[in-house]
This record gives structure tokens, sequence and C-alpha cells, in this order.
């Protein structure tokens, strides 16, 4: 795992190498075993590395052999040892042993299709000096972040995050009306947007090219399709095949010169994949959980009993009020732009412990959006039955899927001035439902604007973000590409059964897991938020939301914000955390230095290791 920048001049004129410096320093955590660089005329290349393969390799960047061609990259190539012996079968042989340095070879095969061959989470930039040629490509499902913005040259400059890609000097600061309105309702920004308006989030599964005079090219080279085409499948069948690629994809993650765990909540996906990966590996397996006071969103008792049927040797933490608080700024210093899922307070401490034990962790993420495991598909069922004819399958869906400001909370807001600045249109997920199969079910076609916004933009931004900040890499089996495929062509009896979500994957993990786990319902992982706002979190955020600053903005009406901050009610929570997030990010990107300074909270505290509780279970080894 890595972060990467870089800039490439089209005029020919000599870049700003400190930005890459720069860049890689507010990337550290990302990467803090080395740092390399490559420098000439107008490029420049920096990353920031995680040792996690080829850990003795010498700290050199991958190149081709001929020097003409480099490249940067953050992520794994799960299949890079079948990718080294067809390169040496070509003559081709690796600058390192990395899985990093076949990229360079695999380019010099097959040119631009070389993503196609790769097997893995990645985002990478290639710069063949024959062609004047720059190239960025991010993974199929975007695992893997990679921010850019196009300069006056008509060069480029990048960067795995976004407070990285910042440091530039020229990447301009202006604000996008259409991000915040969209991050209003959604509590993300979906890609491309980002919260400046000069700047862009490469998409998931795209490619994107810049030479010397020519323009910036982007396109798209994989997309998940939710179109049923396996609805004529045995049940057994289909079993028995999804069974063979997941414990693929789990081998395919095993491999590691750092140790290695998972993390585990006692819910079916990741005690599936703790369950399959556990005989495979040569040692102990360390899994993770956090938990509460509030015995509601408590997980670690399922944890635990998770963790002893596999024979783990399990750590937990719970998380406290005060916790929550010291979070907040590391979650926007990380993330870069506005984001309001309370649930990486939880992400961010789970990392933190596993950063205690292991450098790389399996995950079960991906599982909900494959399989149909939200709770929302049910509830979106419901409202189709009753508006179906009615309204467009985007208009009933974005209303279920709206969680931070409904749009009448947002009309009853805001400013005529914000609304006036907008361009977007008002439902940002028409243009993704065009693009799914119109014959395929509705939940399908669902799932599938998921897989490129929701999957994408929260649940993959909360999973990188909150492990890079403790210098750990996530690993998610659900997520291997070749899975994804044959989950998405599956029809939707399969997946949902008399109300039985994930029924086909439960049917798998009934070789693994005791039927207490695999009959339990769907937790999802969350924060006691309505408690906190009422207690413990609600001084400081009527203090954030009711100051001058924030009421001067211009988005929202000072006395509709007063009054609705005065008024809340606990099923305002997440409107008020959005709200709050919004803010609070202005103070830390946005405002004048002194004003940083001054709105600053303190940084979270270290675990201690008497405030860890650590059970051994299962087998001692």
């Amino acid at each position: 795992m890595c972060g990467i920048a870089g800039q490439l001049r089209a005029d020919s004129g000599p870049v700003d190498r400190a930005f890459v410096r720069r860049a890689c320093e507010t990337m550290r955590h990302r990467g803090p075993d080395d740092v390399r660089y490559h420098v000439d005329g107008s490029i420049a290349l920096g990353m920031c590395r995680l040792r996690i393969i080829g850990v003795q390799d010498a700290d050199r960047l991958p190149r081709s052999a001929d020097g003409n061609v480099v490249c940067v990259f953050n992520g794994e190539i799960y299949n890079h040892r079948a990718i080294r012996q067809r390169l040496r079968q070509h003559g081709i042989e690796p600058s390192g042993a990395s899985d990093a340095h076949v990229i360079p070879g695999a380019y010099a095969l097959y040119g631009e299709d070389f993503v196609h061959e790769l097997d893995g989470m990645f985002a990478i930039a290639l710069y063949d000096a024959a062609k004047q040629q720059l190239i960025l490509a991010r993974d199929r499902l975007g695992k893997k972040p990679l921010f850019y913005s196009e300069t006056r040259d008509g060069g480029i400059v990048f960067a795995s995050e976004l407070a990285a890609l910042m440091t530039h000097p020229k990447v301009p600061r202006e604000i996008s009306p259409d991000a915040i309105d969209r991050y209003l309702n959604y509590r993300v920004i979906p890609e491309p947007l980002t919260i400046y308006r000069g700047v862009r989030k490469l998409e998931a599964g795209s490619l994107l090219t810049v030479r010397s005079g020519a323009a910036v090219r982007t396109r798209s080279y994989w997309q998940p399709t939710f179109s049923d085409a396996l609805r004529d499948v045995p049940r057994e069948e289909a079993a028995e095949e999804l069974h063979r690629l997941l414990r693929a994809a789990v081998d395919a993650r095993l491999e590691s010169e750092v140790p290695l765990g998972a993390m585990l909540s006692g819910g079916l996906d990741s005690s599936l994949v703790a369950a399959m990966a556990k005989p495979r590996l040569p040692g102990a397996l360390h899994t993770f959980s956090i938990g509460f006071a509030d015995p509601a969103f408590d997980e670690r008792g399922h944890a635990q009993r998770a963790a002893q049927h596999v024979s783990a040797d399990h750590h937990h933490y719970e998380i406290t009020p005060a916790d929550a608080l010291a979070t907040i700024d590391p979650i926007l210093l990380h993330t870069g732009e506005p984001y309001a899922f309370p649930s990486a307070i939880a992400c961010y401490y789970m990392y933190k412990l596993a950063a205690e034990s292991v450098t790389v962790v399996l995950t079960g993420d991906g599982a909900d959006e494959l399989f149909c495991g939200y709770d929302r598909y049910r509830r979106f069922s419901a409202r189709w039955g009753e508006r179906a004819g009615e309204e467009t399958l985007s208009d009933v869906y974005e209303r279920v899927l709206i969680d931070g400001l409904s749009q009448e909370l947002k009309q009853r807001l805001t400013t005529k001035a914000f609304v006036d600045s907008l361009a977007g249109p008002r439902n940002c997920l028409d243009e993704k439902f065009r693009a799914t199969e119109p014959y395929s079910h509705p939940l399908s076609r669902i799932m599938q604007v998921d897989c490129r916004f929701w999957l994408t933009d929260a649940q993959l931004v909360k999973v990188d973000r909150m492990a890079m900040a403790h210098s750990v890499e996530p690993r998610s089996p659900m997520l291997d590409w070749q899975l994804v495929e044959y989950a998405s062509a599956l029809p939707m009896p399969l997946k949902l059964v008399d109300e039985d979500a994930k029924a086909i994957l439960r049917q798998v993990a009934r070789s693994y897991l005791p039927e207490t786990i695999v009959k339990r319902r769907k937790q999802e992982l969350a924060v006691p938020l309505e408690r906190w706002l009422t207690h413990a979190l609600r001084p400081r955020i009527e203090q954030v939301l009711t100051s001058e600053q924030a009421l001067s903005r211009g988005y929202f009406e000072p006395d509709a914000l007063r009054a609705f901050v005065a008024a809340w009610r606990p099923q305002d929570s997440y409107a008020l955390w959005t709200l709050f997030m919004l803010e609070r990010w202005h103070c830390l990107f946005a405002d004048d230095a002194g004003g940083r300074e001054a709105a600053a909270l303190e940084p979270p505290p270290e675990i201690e290791p008497g405030a860890v509780e650590r059970d051994r279970v299962g087998g001692r080894q």
C-alpha cells in the first residue's frame, strides 16, 4: 500500500519538484517505510511505500529495462506471479521482486490494455518517456483513490489523497456548490466530483491518458453489470461456483511478508472470510472488533463467539463519546472533503487497534452490495410496489437512499443564492440508472448503481482512508472482480428469498460456520449517534453550527439554521451530523490558517495497552 503523487507539464516546462515531496510527506501514513521520486524535465513522480510484498527491494521505482517507462503504484496485484511468468516467456524481466514491478512489463506487452491483466486493487501512474505520455489507472471497483486537476498549460497534477493534491499552489480552491448539494443529501460527494470545482476523482475502473500537446482523455475499461444473465443456473451449481470463487479470492489475498489479520464483527460476511482464511495460515489469526457501552450497538459478544469458532486471537476496544469527538478532525483530514458517515469513527478505531498487531487485514466488505444485504433494499421493494408506474426507479430509490438532509429540509435551510448557483441535475442517480440493464430486476439495477456509487463513494472511502490513517492495508475478498462478475449475473431469487437476504452466500457459509452465525440478521456497522448527540457531543456541535463563521457561509439561511439546531430531534441525527461535518471541514480546509489553528480539536488519544481488552480464544498456538 502506498501514496502516490505527480505532475506532468504539457508545455515541456520544469515541474514543481517541491510538490511531490510535499504531497508524499502529507501522505506518509499511507507509506511510512520509504519514499521514492522520479523527476525528469516535465515529469515528476513520487511514492511513499508501505512494504507488504518484496520488502527487501532496493528503494527504486518500478521501471522498464530501457528506463523509458517508470511508474508509481498504490495497492496490491494479487496475480503478479502469473504476470511475471508470462513476461519472462516474452523475454521481459521485471526490475524488482514486488508486485508493482510487473506493471512496466505488462504495459510493454499489452499497451494501455495492461489494466485488463491486473487482478487487484490499485491506483497507478505510469509515464512513457518515448511517447511523453502519462497514464493514470484505477482498479475496477475503486478500492484505491486517485485525485487529479488539469493545469492551465494542458498538463495535470495528481495524488492519492485530496489533502496531498491541494499542497500544489496552482490547484484551484474554488468550492463546488454542486458537490455540496450532493453531500447534503448523501453525506458523501460522488465521483467524479470533489469539494473543489477544479479537482476530479478518477472514476473506478477508468483510465486517463495525457500527452504533450493533447487533451486529457478518460475512458472506462470495466463496469459491473447486474444483468440476471444466469437466471437459469441451478441453485446448487451457483453455490458451488460461488464457493470456488470466494475461496480463490481469499487465497489470493493471503500473500504477505508482514503480519496479517482479519476484521471480525461476528456477522456473516466477516466471519465467513475469517473462517476460510484461518486453515490456510501458518500461524495465529489475529481478529479485531470494536464495541460500545450501549448494548444496542455492541457486537463484541458476537465477534468473540465467531473468533472462538475459528480459533482466532481476538482483540476488541470500546469506543467512548470522547473518542468520537477526538476523531472528527482526523476523519476529515484523511478524506480531505466533507464526509458524514459516523461509522467512520468505528472504522478509525478498528484499524487503530489492528495496527498494534498486524499490517494487513481481511474484511467482509462488499457482500451487501452483491447479495442484497442492506435493509434499504427491502424498504425500496415496499415503496416501489406502491409507486411503480407513477415514478421512475431513480426517483423512488433516491428517497430511500437520501439520509443526510431530505429534499424538503434542504429546501427549507438553503439560501436562494446557493440554489441558483447549482448547475447539476436534481437527481444525480438518473444517469447511473440509465447505464443499467432496463430489463433486469429492479433490485439488480439498484445494486449496480450502488456498486458505482454507494460502495465506491461511501464504503470504500471509509475503509481506505481509516485503514491507511494507521498504515494498515485492507483486503476485501468479496470484492474480487471475478467474483463480482459472477455474483452480479445471479438472479434475484438466489439472493433474496422470503426476506432472507444473501441466501446463496448463507448456503456457502454453512460449510464453515454454525447456524447461529449463518442465520444472524445483519447489524450494520453503526455508532450510537442519537445518544451521543443528545448528551456528550451536543454542546460542541451547537457551538460550531451557530458560530458567526457557520452562519455567514452563504449556503444556509441563518435564522433557519439556528432554529433547526435548537429544535433538533433524534430523527434528525444524520442531518445534524451532516451539517456539522460540513462546517468542520470549512474550519480545517477553507478558512485562513489562523482560523484553523483556533478551531483545532485535540488529537485523538493513544490507545493505552491496559485499555484494550484482549482475549485469546479457541486453540492456543
